[in-house]
C-alpha cells in the first residue's frame, strides 16, 4: 500500500491541469481529417493511411505503458516541457517528411512521445477524489480545443493538406506550455474506495474486475475509433461536402463538451449506471443511422452524439477504474489499452472496408459497444451493491 496521500485538487487547478490533456489523443481525435489527409494530399491508399494511424497510436500505447513504470517517480513539470518541446518538434518534422517510410516513423515517434505526456495528466487526473468529475473536466476542455481545430482544420488543409493538420498539433504542445506552472511537480496516489486498506479490496477480488476494466476499456476504443476512423470518408461516400463533413465533426467537438460537462456534474446524481446504459442506446442509434446513405443532418445528429456519447462513457470508465486502481498505475495501463484499441481500430475497420462500402464496420463497431458497455454496467452494479 502507497503512503502518498490524496489530493482533491480544486476547480480552477483540475482546469488548469486538463489545459495539458488534449495533446496526448490529439492526433487520434483528429484521425478523420489525417487519413482522409493522407489519402487526397499523399495519394496513400486507405489501408496504408490507416497504418500510419495504427502506427501512432502504437506509439502512444508504448509511450503510455512505459510511462507507467516512472509516473510517479520524475518531476512533472520539467517532464511535461520536455515532452511537449519535443511533440512539437516531431509534428513539424511530419510537415516536411518526404515518402510513407518517413511519415511512419515520425508518427509513430510522435505518439510516443504524446503518450508520454498523456501519461503524466490521466495520472494527475486520477489523483483526484472525484476522478469521474476530474476526467469530466479534462474531456471538457479537450472538447473545447478539438472543435477548434476541427473548425480550422478544412482552411489550413486547403493551402497546406494534410500539412496543416501536423501545423495545428505543433501549435497546440507550444501553447499548453503556458499552464505548466500551475501543473503539480509531483504526482500522488488516490486513496479510493480502498476503506481501511488496498488489501482488503484485493482480498475481494477486486484485481480481477480491475482486469476485466481494463479489457472493456479496450473493447471500447477499439470500436469507437474503428467507426471515427472512417466517419469522414463514410460521410464523403453519401455524397457530402468537404465542408460540410468538416463543419459537423467540429461541431462535434462542442458536443463533446457537453458529455464531459454531463459526466462532471452527473455522477454523484446518477451514478455510473444509467448514464453508461444510455451512451451503450445512444451509440447503438448513431451506427444504425449512419448506414449507406444519409442526410447531412443526419450525419450531424449522428457525429454529435457519438462524440459527446463517447465522452460521457470514457470518463466513467476512467472513474470506474480509478476507484479500483490501489497501486495509482493501473489508470495509466487503462489509458494504454484504449489508445491500443484506437490504434487497432482504424487498421481492422479498413480491412472490413469492400468497394467504397463502410457498413461493415458499423455492424463490427455495434457488437464491441455492446461487449465493453456490457461490462462497465456489471461493473457498475457491482459497486452499486447490486453483484457482489
Amino acid at each position: 500500500m502507497s503512503n502518498f496521500e490524496e489530493v482533491d485538487h480544486s476547480l480552477r487547478q483540475t482546469t488548469l491541469i486538463s489545459a495539458v490533456y488534449p495533446v496526448g489523443p490529439a492526433a487520434i481525435i483528429l484521425m478523420p481529417m489525417i487519413v482522409g489527409g493522407l489519402v487526397d494530399s499523399y495519394g496513400f491508399s486507405e489501408q496504408q493511411a490507416g497504418a500510419v494511424a495504427t502506427a501512432e497510436g502504437v506509439g502512444l500505447v508504448l509511450g503510455l505503458l512505459i510511462a507507467a513504470l516512472w509516473v510517479r517517480q520524475v518531476t512533472w513539470r520539467r517532464s511535461l516541457f520536455i515532452g511537449l518541446a519535443a511533440y512539437a518538434t516531431l509534428n513539424f518534422g511530419s510537415s516536411m517528411a518526404e515518402g510513407y517510410l518517413q511519415i511512419v516513423l515520425l508518427r509513430f515517434l510522435s505518439g510516443f512521445i504524446g503518450g508520454s505526456v498523456f501519461a503524466i495528466v490521466v495520472a494527475a487526473l486520477g489523483d483526484n477524489r472525484e476522478p469521474d468529475r476530474a476526467f469530466g473536466i479534462g474531456q471538457a476542455v479537450q472538447g473545447l480545443l478539438m472543435g477548434a481545430l476541427f473548425a480550422l482544420a478544412p482552411v489550413l488543409m486547403t493551402t497546406s493538406g494534410v500539412n496543416g493538420v501536423f501545423y495545428m498539433m505543433a501549435g497546440l504542445a507550444v501553447m499548453v506550455m503556458l499552464f505548466l506552472p500551475r501543473f503539480p511537480q509531483y504526482g500522488l496516489v488516490r486513496a479510493s474506495a480502498r476503506g481501511a486498506s488496498g488489501k482488503n479490496n484485493e482480498h475481494k477480488g477486486a484485481l480481477g474486475w480491475l482486469y476485466l476494466g481494463l479489457f472493456g476499456g479496450f473493447v471500447y476504443y477499439l470500436a469507437v475509433f474503428g467507426f471515427w476512423g472512417f466517419i469522414e470518408r463514410m460521410g464523403m461516400q453519401a455524397g457530402l461536402a468537404s465542408s460540410t463533413v468538416g463543419l459537423a465533426l467540429g461541431v462535434s467537438q462542442i458536443a463533446a463538451i457537453f458529455g464531459a460537462l454531463a459526466a462532471a456534474g452527473a455522477a454523484q446524481r446518477f451514478g455510473r449506471f444509467l448514464p453508461l446504459l444510455l451512451a451503450l442506446l445512444g451509440q447503438l442509434w448513431v451506427l444504425w443511422l449512419l448506414l449507406g446513405q444519409f442526410s447531412s443532418l443526419a450525419f450531424y445528429a449522428g457525429a454529435c452524439a457519438y462524440q459527446g456519447l463517447y465522452v460521457l462513457a470514457t470518463s466513467y470508465q476512467l472513474g470506474v477504474i480509478a476507484t479500483l486502481d490501489s497501486k495509482g498505475k493501473f489508470i495509466v495501463i487503462m489509458t494504454a489499452l484504449q489508445g491500443l484499441g484506437a490504434a487497432l481500430g482504424p487498421s481492422i475497420a479498413a480491412a472490413l472496408v469492400s468497394d467504397g462500402d463502410y457498413s461493415l464496420i458499423n455492424w463490427a463497431a455495434a457488437g464491441a459497444l455492446g461487449l465493453s458497455l456490457g461490462i462497465f454496467l456489471v461493473l457498475s452494479a457491482r459497486n452499486r451493491g447490486r453483484l457482489q
